[in-house]
């Protein structure tokens, strides 16, 4: 007869088999190591899993064309397998987390809103914003990479809303960046003016009160009411948020739209902030996650040394302090920061 697993007199000697050491060492595990407590978690940034894995794309050589463009194909394929390994994992980190923070809490953040910072990492918050913009986008891409295979690097420009993060390769990354970067220096030269004090007025409500306020969607949209169409649109594109497609038929987002997309980015900006200054700064953050995080509010990124990179997102995080997150000072650095003395003495004095 098959026994399948320990014996009764034997169950309470029973140990399960430790996890393989290779499984640690996984780039794309290491969101779920991280969380089952089994290696370290950064307080700052977020596990290696949540970005994308190198991509090794082979020398060319001797052998003929279509051997070397087999072996591009292979790294591909390669690449964009652990991409989506990295999402699925990630998307089991976070069911963990969740059931960790519910604990924690004992039904806190469904009393205070966005009291459930306190019991999260910056590190964590960000694998859980990230996964859940990824985990949507892996089934169809998962199809994607079924059928098309190492034809997929071609296709993916022209698609780039189908992509996780896990699985932009550099190529693709820095010309989303480019074309970010020109859509912001387009908006900044129509010269829309920022929002007056009326516009932006504070809100008689308790929330003002409180600390960092811009942290709840509600808060945040109640601000961008008084806002114009054309300021509206001028943060969309500082913030690069909405679609091309608008630009492509030169006609801007219906004003819904653009409030719906501005409210939830502020206030995951300001959430982010919040984490960020209580956790260490800009000086704790990794080279990678300097660059994600100040393209995120907007900041230019291609062409700039990291001590550039690292003082403008410390100007920033100092604004957003001294305001204490209630969106003034969000306002006035993304309609005003080209323009600002401050600013350009610290870029100057960072490259001189």
């Amino acid at each position: 007869m098959t026994t399948r697993g320990p014996s009764t007199a034997n169950r309470r000697f029973y140990t399960p088999p430790a996890t393989p050491p290779e499984d640690l060492d996984r780039p794309e595990k290491s969101a779920l190591v991280a969380i089952k407590g089994l290696r370290p978690l950064d307080p700052v940034n977020p596990p290696r899993s949540t970005r994308p894995p190198d991509l090794a794309l082979p020398k060319r050589g001797e052998e003929n064309v279509a051997l070397y463009y087999f072996r591009v194909g292979r790294a591909y394929g390669s690449f964009y397998w652990v991409g989506i390994k990295a999402v699925w994992f990630n998307f089991q980190a976070t069911r963990l987390l969740k059931e960790r923070i519910k604990k924690d809490a004992e039904g806190e953040e469904k009393k205070t809103g966005e009291e459930w910072l306190r019991l999260v990492k910056r590190s964590e918050f960000q694998l859980l914003e990230r996964n859940s913009h990824d985990i949507g986008k892996l089934p169809l891409f998962g199809v994607l990479v079924a059928l098309l295979g190492e034809w997929l690097p071609l296709l993916v420009p022209f698609m780039p809303g189908v992509v996780p993060g896990t699985c932009c390769f550099p190529k693709q990354l820095e010309g989303m960046r480019k074309k970010a970067e020109e859509r912001r220096r387009r908006s900044f030269r129509q010269g829309i003016s920022e929002p007056s004090k009326e516009q932006i007025s504070e809100i008689s409500d308790a929330t003002v009160a409180a600390d960092w306020p811009m942290t709840g969607k509600d808060y945040a949209a109640s601000k961008l009411k008084g806002l114009r169409d054309d300021q509206l649109y001028h943060l969309s594109c500082a913030l690069d948020l909405h679609n091309r497609m608008w630009d492509r038929v030169q006609l801007p987002p219906p004003s819904w739209l653009l409030r719906r997309g501005l409210s939830k980015r502020l206030a995951y900006l300001t959430k982010d902030d919040k984490l960020l200054t209580r956790d260490g700064g800009a000086p704790r953050l990794s080279s990678e996650e300097m660059i994600i995080a100040c393209e995120q509010r907007g900041l230019d990124v291609l062409g700039k040394r990291e001590e550039v990179l690292r003082n403008d997102l410390t100007w920033w995080l100092a604004r957003q302090h001294e305001d204490r997150g209630k969106g003034n000072a969000i306002f006035t650095m993304l309609f005003r920061r080209l323009a600002m003395r401050e600013w350009v003495q610290l870029n100057v004095k960072a490259n001189s």
